[in-house]
This record gives C-alpha cells, structure tokens and sequence, in this order.
C-alpha cells in the first residue's frame, strides 16, 4: 500500500517533467528564441524542487542561444556585405603578374638598348675627348652606355606594367586612367634623381607606344 502511494505521489512530477520537455523541443523547433522565452508555461515546471532555481536555469539557456542567434545573423551579414563590395578589380594572378613585368622589362631593355646606343653614338661623335679616344674604349663607352640605358628602361617600363596591373587588380578603372596613372608615377620616379632626368622624354616615348597600341587593339 505504501509503495502504491509512493509511486502515485512522484507520478505528477514525473508527468509534469515529461510534459515540459515535450513543450521545450516543440517549441525550440517551430518559434523564434524571443517567443520561446515569453510562451514557455510555467506551470509544466517541476515542482519537487526549486522552481525559482530552475526557471533561472531555463532563462539563462534561452538569452544564451538569442545571443548565439544574433551573432550568427551579423556575421552572415558582414560576410554578405564583404562578397558584394571587396571585388572590384580583376581576380589577382602571379603568373600574370609575372607576365606583365617580364613583357615590360623586355620591351623597356631592347628600347632602352637602342636609346642608349644612338645617345652614345652620338656623344662620341661630338666629345672632343673621345674623339681622340682609341677605338677599344670607344667601343666601351658605347658597351657601357648601352647597358645603363637597356637597365634603366627595363626596371622602368616594367614598373609601369606593374602598376598597370596593379591599378586594375585593385580597381579596374579601365585602360586610359591605369596609363595615366602608373604613366605619372613612373615618369615622377625618373624625375627624383637628376641623373635619370635626360631619359624622361624617351620614358614618355615608350609610354605614347603603349597607349597606341591601346588604340589599335581596340580599334580592332
């Protein structure tokens, strides 16, 4: 008879707790965290023990997972927000980089060879000094030359294409801003240094070459 009674006292409880649990799931699965926490009732809470403890318990459970919640929309948003707005340029590419500064330092060296063949040509011709000069050092002022000029083309043309590239990676202006662009910077580079400052008209040359060629293959 005991064991009846006390069997039939903890099954309220029991049923109590059972039918709380079945609320908690059903409504984590079909209402908002907000609506969650106003709609649990609080007469399905166990009341063997302390209620007050365990309604603490159920509150602090909810705010947690709204927090979550929250935290998870923002960052879908910022990372949302990054996929529309940080890609603007072309997608960037080593080999292409690479590619660019080896054509520009190709280009630059064999125009900077000729330049600096016909500027020592013709400086031995109208210097005094060499013109009495032999003919093996001659030959080196015209190596030497020759050298400087191809080396000073081929770093700068292909610094140009590097900022060409650059520019278009970063923002993709187009054609004719990225030439004006990375034109400026590279002709002001040339500028800083007196000694480069001779070499400025054929720079600017090179890149009146360039922008032609622009022309034609949009022409085409």
């Amino acid at each position: 008879g005991l064991g009846r009674v006390g069997t039939s006292g903890r099954a309220p409880s029991i049923i109590h707790h059972q039918l709380f649990l079945l609320t908690v799931f059903h409504l984590r699965f079909t209402m908002s965290s907000w609506d969650r926490s106003r709609s649990i009732p609080w007469s399905l809470i166990r009341q063997d023990g302390d209620a007050d403890a365990y309604k603490e318990q159920v509150f602090r459970s909810l705010q947690k997972e709204i927090i979550t919640t929250s935290d998870e929309e923002g960052t879908s948003k910022n990372s949302e927000g990054t996929k529309t707005t940080s890609v603007k340029g072309v997608p960037y590419s080593t080999g292409e980089l690479f590619k660019t500064a080896a054509f520009g330092a190709t280009l630059g060296s064999i125009t900077g060879a000729v330049f600096g063949f016909m500027d020592s040509m013709r400086t031995a011709s109208e210097n005094e000094v060499l013109k009495k000069a032999s003919n093996q050092a001659k030959s080196r002022y015209l190596i030497e030359g020759t050298t400087r000029s191809a080396t000073i083309f081929g770093l700068f043309f292909a610094g140009f294409h590097t900022l060409k590239y650059g520019l278009r990676v970063a923002a993709n202006p187009g054609e004719v801003t990225e030439i004006g662009v990375a034109g400026v910077i590279s002709v002001g580079t040339l500028a800083v240094k007196p000694a480069f400052r001779p070499s400025i008209p054929y720079a600017a040359m090179l890149i009146v070459m360039d922008s032609i060629q622009f022309v034609w293959r949009k022409s085409d």
